[in-house]
């Protein structure tokens, strides 16, 4: 088991497919899909064993309240998992206040460079989880050699979403 850095994409799909979230700003992403990254969540809310990872300035946080309100699905998981089992590791931060990460991700999304900073902290403990951002698996070969595993919550619509680019 390993504990979670959740990239906002899953916050904000599964979000889209709670009944009662207002938020409804997923339409790229399959009804059926949109379930399964809910009921991955769902799980992962109610798992004791897995914590919820956040950067020592609580950027990955900050990400999440901008995108989110207190009435969307994701953001009340994030909640509840702060108050039960939540990890925090120190990141080393540039100028323009992006993570640091190492040469073989210096083109990767700078507003993602939290999310895999802080799995390289402790890439056996820690994974990053994604639903619907593409971006990770152009560089599975980079995260792969440095040991950092992503979770492709909907890996097959993915990846079909990446062929299709």
């Amino acid at each position: 088991m390993s504990d979670c850095v959740l990239d906002t994409n899953v916050l904000l799909v599964a979000s889209a497919a709670h009944p009662f979230s207002p938020w409804d700003d997923a339409n790229h992403v399959p009804p059926e899909e949109q379930k399964k990254v809910f009921e991955w969540l769902a799980k992962f809310r109610t798992d004791s064993g897995r914590a919820i990872v956040f950067d020592d300035l609580f950027a990955i946080y900050e990400e999440y309240r901008h995108k989110l309100t207190d009435q969307d699905f994701g953001l009340q998981v994030v909640h509840e998992k702060m108050q039960a089992s939540l990890r925090q590791v120190d990141l080393e931060w540039d100028d323009d206040d992006h993570a640091i990460v190492p040469d073989a991700f210096q083109t990767f999304d700078r507003s993602d460079r939290k999310f895999l900073a802080a799995a390289l902290r402790d890439p056996e403990n820690i994974a990053i989880v994604n639903a619907a951002d593409t971006d990770w698996l152009y560089f599975e070969k980079e995260l792969e050699a440095a040991g950092v595993r992503v979770v492709h919550v909907i890996e097959a619509w993915l990846r079909e979403q990446k062929a299709s680019k």
